[in-house]
């Protein structure tokens, strides 16, 4: 069944290997064909956020620093130096946060087809598949993405290059191990 090629092989690999993020729970989209939409996550995004955190933290010592009472003149300057710096490391860590964000919301879709040993994939059912994949994509505003097809039985040559012709990638099981073929 595809669920349990779904559940047991296609989204561990999803995660551990291709490193992608799932945005929703798996649909059945055909007989023994379930339907995923996942973003492949940008580097910049998760280094962005980590910067946002950390500055937000410098910020927080440097306010909780600078609160104190100035005791003669010579620290008023100082302390007026902390809370500007604080403000400051808070602004740019709340903005590191928002553009993290915005950038992995603009990452590339993908859709994941996980066809289980009983799907049908001649050439109409497979087109009618990744059209509809595409389709999919095209309703959640997402940017142009790609379209992965991983089968649990192997690809003979004529479904490879007619993936191609489709611009899908094509991924099956080779000695226990899932590779793109």
């Amino acid at each position: 069944m595809s669920r349990t090629f779904t559940r047991e092989r296609c989204i561990p690999w999803l995660f551990s290997q291709a490193g992608v993020q799932l945005d929703e729970e798996p649909e059945q989209v055909a007989p023994s064909v379930d339907g995923l939409r996942a973003r492949i996550p940008r580097p910049a995004a998760l280094g962005l956020r980590f910067t946002g955190l950390a500055s937000l933290f410098a910020a927080a010592v440097v306010l909780m620093t600078g609160a104190r009472p100035a005791r003669a003149e010579g620290e008023a300057t100082s302390a007026s130096a902390r809370t500007i710096t604080g403000y400051t490391l808070g602004g740019l860590g709340v903005g590191a946060f928002v553009v993290g964000r915005r950038i992995g919301r603009s990452a590339p879709g993908l859709a994941v087809l996980c066809a289980g040993r009983e799907a049908d994939l001649d050439p109409e059912s497979m087109t009618a598949l990744v059209g509809g994949a595409r389709t999919r994509m095209a309703q959640t505003a997402w940017p142009e993405g790609q379209v992965w097809l991983i089968s649990e039985a192997p690809l003979s040559d004529e479904r490879k290059a007619h993936a191609a012709g489709l611009k899908v990638r094509c991924f099956t099981p080779v000695n226990g191990r899932i590779t793109e073929v």
